[in-house]
C-alpha cells in the first residue's frame, strides 16, 4: 500500500509540473490579449476623443442596398415562426429577404415558414434538394443557388449577404451597420450576446461569460493585429465580391463543407484570400426602466449603452452544451487543422494556435480538478507520518515549479476579474459576480465536449472528413424561447405610424431617432419636448399601436382596497404610486389605467402583484 502511494506521489508530482507549465504558457497567452486590449482602449480613448461619433442621422441617411439573410433550419418549427414575425417587425430597414432553407423531409418546419411567407413578402422558405440533416454549410449552399436563381427571375441584385440562425434576435439597427460598411470592408461580424435571461439558467450564462470577453475584447484584438476574425456564423454580414471569390474554391458555392463549422473556415478563407474583415463593437443609447438601487426603490428611467449585436437564446441544457461545444472543437481545433493546415501571416498562425490550443487546455483544465482534490487529500493524511516525501520536498528541489505555479495562478485570477469585467459591461452587476465562480463550471462543460470531440473524431471516421455523411450530420442543438413575454410582441413601429399619419416627415423622424441615439430618452419624450407632437397625439398613437382602448381622467378612478380581495396592501399601494390604477373587476380580470404602456418591467410587475387575477390594460387620456 506505501509503494502505491509513493507512486502516486510521484505521479501527481509530474502531472502538476506538466498542469504548471501549460496553465502559465496559457495565461501568458491570454495575457497579451488582455494587454493590447487595454492599451489599445487607453489609446483609442486619448487619441480619439474628439473624433465624431457614429450616429443614427449617418447611417439612416445612406440609400439601403439590398441584403439577402440566410438562415439554414432543420427541425426548428417551435422556434422559426416567432423568430420570423419578431424580427421582421424589429427591423430598421426596409430592403431586405429573409431566406429561410428547409428540408423536404422536415414538413413541420416547411408548414411553418410557409405560414409566415404568406402573410409577410419579405419571406421565403427555400426547400432544399436534399433530405436532411445534411450540415450547414451544405443548406447554406441550397440556399446561396436559390438566391442566384431568384435574382434572374425578378431581375434584382444582392450587395450584401448576412448569416442569421432560426434563435436568433437581429438588432433593429444591424442591417444599416452593415449597409455603412459595406463594401468598404468584405466581412463584417458584430457581437453575439446571450438573452439576458434568469441567473439560474447557468448553462446558458456560461456562454454570456465567455462571449462577452470574447466578443468585446478578444475579437478586436485579433482585428487589430492583422488575425483571423472569426466568423459566429450569426450576425455576419459578406460583401458580395467576397462570396463570388470563396465560391471559386467551391465549386460555385461559397461555403466549404469539409468541417462542421462552415463560419470559422469561410473566415479563414477570407483571410487567406487577403480580403478585408473587421469586427464591430458599436453602440447606442437608449432608455430602459430600471429599480433605482436593483433591487429596491422606484422604477425609473435610466440611459444605457445598447450594442448592435445578435441576441439568442443558447442551450440550458448540461448535455445539450456539451453537444454543441464539441461540435466547435471537431470543427475549429480537429478539421480545419486537417483541411487548412498552417497557412497565412504570423498575425493568422497566431489566432489560429490561440484558438487550436483548446485541444489540450481543457484537458489540463480536468486535471485542476483531480490534483487539488488529491494533493489537499495528501498532505492531510501524511503531514504527521515522516516516512511519506511531502509536497515542500519537491519544491527545494525544484524551485522554479513552485514559481511557475505562483505566476500560473495570479494569470488564472486575472482572467477571474477580466471575465467579470466584461460581463459587468455588457450584462451589469449580478451576471458580472456570477461570472467568476461560473468559470470552474464552464471548465466542466469544455472538458466533457472535448472528450466527446476525441471520440467523434477518432473513432467516428467521417467525422474527420466532416462531409456530412451518414455519422458527421449537422449535431444541431434543439432551439426553445421558454420566455416569449421578454420580447416586444408584433406592432407597428411608433416612428411608422406617425409618419402614416402625416404627422411626422421622414426626415424629421431621423432626426428625432438621430437625437435618440444621443440622448437615450424615449422616443414619445422626445417628440413631446420637441413639439411636433401633444402629449395627446402621442397617447393616441399608443392606443393605436399597443391596441388598447382609451379612456377619460375623469373615469379612472382607483377601487377602494377593500373591494379588491387576494391583493396584499403593498400590491395595492405599489399599484397606485406606478399608475397603474385597478378601476374595475369582472370575473376573474382586473383593469388597469395606465398612462405609459412602453414601461415593460412596471407592468409585468403589476401582473405579478394582481395575480391570481389576470390583468386587461386601458390607456389614460390626460386630456380627456
Amino acid at each position: 500500500m506505501n509503494d502505491y502511494i509513493i507512486i502516486a506521489y510521484y505521479v501527481m508530482w509530474y502531472l502538476l509540473v506538466f498542469t504548471a507549465i501549460c496553465f502559465f504558457v496559457s495565461g501568458v497567452d491570454d495575457l497579451f490579449f488582455d494587454a493590447y486590449y487595454w492599451g489599445l482602449e487607453i489609446w483609442r480613448t486619448y487619441k480619439f476623443r474628439n473624433k465624431k461619433k457614429l450616429t443614427y442621422g449617418t447611417l439612416a441617411m445612406l440609400p439601403e442596398k439590398r441584403i439577402a439573410v440566410m438562415v439554414p433550419c432543420w427541425h426548428e418549427a417551435g422556434v422559426i415562426e416567432f423568430m420570423l414575425q419578431h424580427n421582421v417587425y424589429g427591423l430598421d430597414y426596409s430592403l431586405y429577404d429573409l431566406f429561410v432553407g428547409v428540408y423536404p423531409n422536415d414538413p413541420a418546419t416547411i408548414e411553418a415558414v410557409s405560414n409566415v411567407a404568406k402573410t409577410i413578402p419579405h419571406v421565403q422558405c427555400v426547400i432544399g434538394p436534399d433530405p436532411g440533416p445534411t450540415n450547414k454549410a451544405r443548406n447554406l449552399n441550397s440556399i446561396y443557388t436559390y438566391i442566384m436563381e431568384y435574382e434572374k427571375k425578378n431581375n434584382i441584385q444582392y450587395d450584401i449577404f448576412v448569416m442569421q440562425d432560426s434563435e436568433d434576435i437581429i438588432h433593429p439597427l444591424s442591417f444599416k451597420l452593415y449597409n455603412y460598411l459595406i463594401p468598404k470592408k468584405d466581412m463584417v461580424q458584430i457581437p453575439v450576446f446571450p438573452l439576458e435571461i434568469s441567473l439560474w439558467h447557468l448553462t446558458h450564462w456560461t456562454y454570456a461569460a465567455e462571449f462577452c470577453e470574447t466578443h468585446s475584447k478578444d475579437a478586436i484584438v485579433r482585428e487589430m493585429i492583422g488575425g483571423l476574425v472569426p466568423s459566429a456564423g450569426v450576425g455576419t454580414a459578406f460583401s458580395r465580391s467576397a462570396l463570388d471569390i470563396l465560391k471559386l474554391d467551391h465549386a460555385g458555392v461559397p461555403f466549404g463543407t469539409s468541417t462542421l463549422t462552415e463560419d470559422y473556415s469561410t473566415a479563414l478563407q477570407i483571410r487567406l484570400h487577403g480580403l478585408k474583415p473587421i469586427f464591430v463593437l458599436q453602440y447606442v443609447y437608449r432608455t430602459v426602466w430600471r429599480k433605482k438601487w436593483y433591487f429596491f426603490g422606484s422604477i425609473e428611467p435610466v440611459q444605457a449603452r445598447e450594442y448592435i449585436a445578435t441576441r439568442a437564446l443558447f442551450p440550458m441544457k448540461y448535455s445539450l452544451a456539451v453537444r454543441q461545444k464539441a461540435r466547435w472543437v471537431l470543427g475549429i481545433s480537429f478539421q480545419e487543422w486537417i483541411h487548412s493546415g498552417w497557412q497565412g501571416n504570423l498575425p493568422t498562425l497566431y489566432t489560429l494556435a490561440h484558438d487550436r490550443k483548446a485541444l489540450f487546455t481543457h484537458l489540463v483544465s480536468g486535471l485542476f480538478f483531480i490534483l487539488i482534490p488529491f494533493w489537499g487529500l495528501y498532505i492531510a493524511s501524511t503531514a504527521y507520518n515522516p516516512d511519506y516525501p511531502t509536497l515542500q520536498d519537491r519544491f527545494d528541489q525544484s524551485p522554479w515549479v513552485w514559481y511557475a505555479i505562483m505566476i500560473a495562478s495570479a494569470l488564472m485570477t486575472g482572467r477571474f476579474f477580466q471575465r467579470m469585467i466584461a460581463v459587468f459591461r455588457i450584462y451589469g452587476f449580478w451576471p458580472a459576480l456570477l461570472s467568476g465562480p461560473l468559470i470552474l463550471y464552464g471548465n466542466v462543460i469544455n472538458l466533457h465536449a472535448l472528450l466527446r470531440a476525441y471520440s467523434l473524431f477518432f473513432f467516428t471516421p467521417k467525422a474527420k472528413g466532416g462531409g456530412g455523411g451518414s455519422t458527421a450530420r449537422w449535431d444541431k442543438t434543439d432551439h426553445e424561447f421558454p420566455a416569449r413575454h421578454l420580447f416586444t410582441a408584433s406592432k407597428k413601429k411608433l416612428g411608422e405610424m406617425l409618419i402614416e399619419e402625416k404627422i411626422l416627415t421622414k426626415d424629421t423622424l431621423i432626426k428625432v431617432l438621430n437625437e435618440q441615439s444621443q440622448t437615450g430618452e424615449q422616443l414619445g419624450q422626445i417628440l413631446v419636448r420637441l413639439h411636433y407632437i401633444t402629449p395627446k397625439q402621442l397617447i393616441e398613437i399608443f392606443s393605436k399601436q399597443y391596441h388598447l382602448p382609451l379612456i377619460s381622467k375623469s373615469t379612472a378612478l382607483a377601487l377602494p382596497f377593500d373591494k379588491i380581495s387576494h391583493i396584499s396592501r403593498y400590491g395595492y399601494h405599489y399599484l397606485l404610486s406606478n399608475e397603474c390604477l385597478p378601476i374595475a373587476i369582472e370575473d376573474n380580470t382586473i383593469t388597469l389605467a395606465i398612462s405609459d404602456p412602453s414601461n415593460e418591467l412596471r407592468l409585468t410587475r403589476a401582473i405579478e402583484l394582481i395575480r391570481p387575477y389576470e390583468a386587461k390594460f386601458v390607456l389614460v387620456n390626460p386630456a380627456a
